[in-house]
């Protein structure tokens, strides 16, 4: 067959422009990751310090980063305003995980994936290339359930998602919260909620419920380690903000966290 040299100038410069369209990309996403901020290695006698993160080892790491990390807040910056949540140090796994983190640059930025009127805004887990490159660098993990009687999901509170399916455990998601917006909840639905999950409020976390809201109904069902302090009017600008039929926004959200000291 003969060789058209017209056609044959196209196909060399189809695959020059797809080449480097392909370099570029790998380029701004390698670009992209190495502007993260990371932790520098502050044992240099300990090689696996910063080991991935698996589901085998994430208890011991993140009991001893317990140890020596206990900022107390961490702040979510976003274009309506900023959120302050507390994290809970008698929940250490997950304050430490999110700590850490945080520590990793994970969450800078990082993007709110779903949004739930009254229910909850959640983020942590985005598909980008940059996000999953990190996951990979820090480790896909989960954590093992913190359950507490008293910290119950009322409106402002921070909690880690979880599957499922295949999950007898509840075993949390180490990169996806969120925080809670929830509605007032009446007496009858607690009564309702105490029958089917075997669980019992007092009468000051029933009143809590009635007077803030919250979403009761997930106690019991997702580790709760942490609260808002501070942007009630920004939680409620995130959870009025229009999505799609999959509850994703409809524009990019983005927040960047930071630990604060106390």
């Amino acid at each position: 067959m003969q060789w058209n040299s017209s056609w044959g100038s196209v196909m060399v410069v189809v695959l020059v422009f797809l080449g480097c369209a392909e370099a570029e990309k790998k380029e701004a996403v390698t670009e992209k990751v190495s502007s993260i901020p990371t932790i520098e290695i502050l044992e240099q006698d300990q090689p696996d310090y910063y080991a991935s993160l698996t589901n085998e080892n994430c208890e011991s790491f993140l009991t001893d980063w317990h140890e020596n990390h206990r900022d107390p807040y961490v702040r979510m910056t976003t274009d309506w305003g900023d959120i302050v949540v507390e994290l809970f140090d008698d929940v250490p796994l997950h304050a430490a995980n999110f700590r850490y983190k945080v520590h990793r640059g994970y969450y800078a930025p990082t993007e709110m994936v779903r949004i739930v009127p009254e229910f909850v805004v959640q983020g942590g887990n985005s598909e980008e290339a940059w996000a999953q490159e990190l996951r990979w660098l820090i480790g896909k993990h989960t954590l093992p359930a913190e359950f507490s009687q008293e910290r119950l999901h009322y409106r402002g509170a921070l909690a880690m998602g979880r599957t499922y399916q295949g999950n007898p455990e509840k075993r949390s998601s180490s990169y996806d919260f969120y925080l809670v917006v929830g509605r007032k909840v009446s007496s009858v639905e607690l009564t309702q909620l105490e029958k089917e999950k075997g669980r019992s409020y007092s009468a000051a976390q029933k009143a809590r419920y009635k007077k803030e809201g919250g979403a009761p109904h997930l106690d019991g069902e997702h580790t709760v380690f942490g609260r808002m302090v501070s942007g009630w009017e920004v939680l409620d600008a995130l959870a009025a903000l229009p999505t799609d039929n999959s509850d994703w926004p409809l524009q990019r959200v983005e927040v960047r966290m930071a630990l604060e000291p106390r």
